[in-house]
């Protein structure tokens, strides 16, 4: 959404609705400036502001009432530390006697008070089994801070460092790669566990069937349970998802990769580099590309990483020649993200970069590839998602039979074409199109979890069952056909015992019954189906689904009912362009668990779900805005409504 559209939908809302906005961490003055004037004069909106700076909120030249949260007192400090080292459970080892607490009461001490700094203290402990160890660590302590000389302020990045430094290796080394990452950044599990594989940090362990995903969770647990590392997991699916750091465990970050040397930041000045600086790390991440002299950067030649990360992903795209990186023989990791080439060819020089192991093409202008790519058999990660042109691959993808991430481009040209059946030790496999490579090479790929695939019309259901039907690793499963008309086999899916997320963009006319669903679905979306018969009846009894899509041309009929005491974790359901659903019943009872429903282009719906009102969990609710005078206050339908925290609607 550009920005003055978003102004406008912004001012419509404050316009019309009593509204709290929460701004979090706004640190310049100027800042406040460009926002406040999104904001109606007069009107039922409140703004909950957070900064470290007290004149941000004074230059609102609006009364407000300004709130400093004061440190925790030494009991609270006690309290939580409690609470984080010394778990009320079994297996603990150490016992709560006058000395431990004496011990821990000093080192918290060194806390100043901070919740951040107690919790990394209390984590860092919890892992440590005896008091010996405890002594130690409290030495420790103090021998890097002396009372009198030390503000609280320094005593807390003491504790914050001495948590680093407590660390083992490969979790050192974890750590410190994000620093890659400007502040405020979405940081992406599943990518940063294949960026730790390539420089080595992290190797799965075959023996007991674990991927490379796998190990990137668990060092994110680890990082997580000693507080070091905030991160979201996906609701539906448990895993990680994305990560960040606290602003003070950024700057330890920062500070222990300067002294490390472990990376270089180019492209901003920064505690750790500034882009005037020769790079002496051999590692190097260009955050802002388009600033740089990239050729003038990239000088040294034991270089091992090369990493552009955008902090805004609409960023323009940025020039580089092939002589800047190919020279760079020692690289193992290359990210060129959003990067332009000379006349759309990458050049063949990628060729000489033989101990890759990550290359990604992410969002570059290139539309043609040299057929030296295949000489880096050692890659694990490859990415070749380009921006949306059409794009020719040279077969030469067999080679690499390290490989265990493989996103191919979008799309691709007609005369291309791929062997992929020597890649078996592949877990991820994306854009697979039967266009360009046949549907028998997927049979050995006994070890992937993750596949996105397109069929053309020659494919039938027969062929498709034996090719994927042994996959029984698959975790996701997505299947997009625009062709042919096909009625999908019955229990063509009944392999896939650990499937959770499910696409089907095919013409398929009728579900498989509940018992030939996989039982840990959470993720369902359905497009072009044409399904005849109402879905819900079906889809209600998978009882750990926790997101639902019905979209275009998934069902022709009039009428669906969500049955009392059906969808019992279904927490997200949209519905768009079901075209000719005039009648959609929710039972008292039904979706339980549900917090946000979209209902966008069903244009024959009659009226939305009087079993709206009985649903207390429903928190968002985005429909047409044809709907809006009924839901409004005072309007004939609000009372199914007036209970939901957020109703928007869709422009038309």
């Amino acid at each position: 959404m550009e920005e003055y559209t978003l102004q406008g939908e912004l001012f419509r809302l404050l316009e019309t609705s009593k509204t709290l906005i929460v701004l979090d961490d706004i640190w310049k003055e100027e800042d406040w400036d460009l926002i406040k004037p999104i904001f109606p004069p007069g009107k039922g909106w409140k703004v909950l502001l957070t900064s470290r700076n007290e004149s941000v909120a004074i230059r609102g030249n609006t009364p407000y009432i300004n709130f400093k949260p004061e440190c925790l007192s030494k009991e609270d400090s006690w309290t939580l530390f409690q609470r984080i080292a010394l778990p009320r459970t079994d297996a603990s080892t150490i016992k709560v006697n006058e000395e431990t607490e004496e011990l821990a009461k000093q080192m918290i001490k060194h806390c100043g008070g901070l919740p951040l700094a107690i919790k990394v203290l209390g984590g860092l402990l919890a892992a440590q089994y005896t008091l010996h160890d405890w002594k130690r660590l409290s030495e420790n302590i103090a021998s890097h801070i002396v009372e009198r000389t030390s503000s609280n302020n320094s005593s807390v990045y003491h504790v914050l460092s001495m948590s680093f430094e407590e660390l083992p290796s490969y979790l050192k080394h974890c750590f410190l790669y994000l620093a890659h990452f400007p502040e405020d950044h979405t940081i992406y599990v599943d990518n940063l566990s294949y960026y730790w594989a390539a420089e080595g940090i992290s190797e799965p362990r075959h023996y007991n069937g674990e991927t490379i995903r796998d190990v990137g969770d668990r060092y994110i647990d680890e990082l997580v349970r000693r507080n070091m590392v905030i991160s979201e997991r996906d609701s539906r699916t448990l895993r990680f998802k994305t990560c960040h750091l606290h602003d003070m465990m950024r700057e330890i970050c920062l500070f222990k990769a300067k002294e490390e040397n472990f990376l270089q930041i180019a492209g901003i000045c920064t505690q750790t580099s500034t882009s005037q600086s020769p790079c002496t790390s051999r590692k190097l991440v260009f955050q802002y590309p388009t600033k740089l002299h990239v050729e003038r950067d990239i000088s040294n030649p034991k270089l091992r990483s090369l990493v552009v990360v955008w902090h805004d992903l609409w960023g323009k795209s940025w020039k580089i020649s092939g002589s800047s990186y190919t020279r760079l023989e020692l690289l193992r990791v290359l990210d060129l993200f959003k990067a332009k080439f000379r006349r759309g060819k990458l050049p063949s020089g990628i060729g000489n970069l033989i101990h890759l192991r990550y290359l990604s093409l992410k969002d570059t202008k290139v539309s043609h590839l040299p057929t030296s790519l295949g000489n880096l058999t050692l890659l694990i990660y490859l990415n070749l998602m380009v921006d949306n042109r059409s794009i020719f691959v040279p077969n030469v993808l067999m080679g690499m039979q390290e490989l265990r991430y493989l996103a191919l481009p979008r799309r691709m040209h007609k005369n291309t074409k791929l062997e992929l059946s020597d890649l078996k030790n592949l877990e991820t496999l994306k854009n697979f199109s039967t266009m360009n490579s046949s549907l028998e090479d997927l049979r050995g790929m006994v070890r992937l979890r993750t596949l996105v695939m397109t069929l053309t019309s020659e494919t039938t259901i027969e062929t498709l069952s034996a090719s994927i039907g042994g996959l029984s690793h698959l975790e996701n499963l997505e299947i997009v056909d625009h062709g042919s008309k096909r009625r999908i086999d019955e229990g063509i899916l009944l392999d896939f015992v650990q499937l959770k997320k499910l696409m089907l963009w095919i013409y398929i006319t009728r579900l498989p019954k509940e018992q030939n669903f996989p039982s840990h679905i959470t993720i369902l979306d359905l497009k072009y189906c044409g399904l005849e018969e109402d879905p819900m009846p079906i889809l209600e009894k998978l009882l750990e689904l926790k997101q639902l899509s019905l979209r275009y041309r998934s069902f022709y009929g009039k009428r669906m009912v969500c049955s009392g005491g059906g969808f019992p974790q279904l927490q997200k359901l949209l519905l768009f362009g079901l075209e000719e659903v005039e009648e959609l019943i929710v039972e008292e009872g039904s979706i339980p668990l549900l917090h946000t429903l979209r209902i966008r282009n069903c244009r024959e719906l009659k009226q939305l779900p009087d079993g709206l009102q009985f649903i207390y969990s429903l928190k968002d609710l985005h429909v047409d805005e044809k709907w809006k005078e009924k839901l409004s206050e005072g309007g004939e339908d609000y009372y199914k409504v007036q209970h939901i925290s957020f109703v928007s609607y869709y422009m038309k």
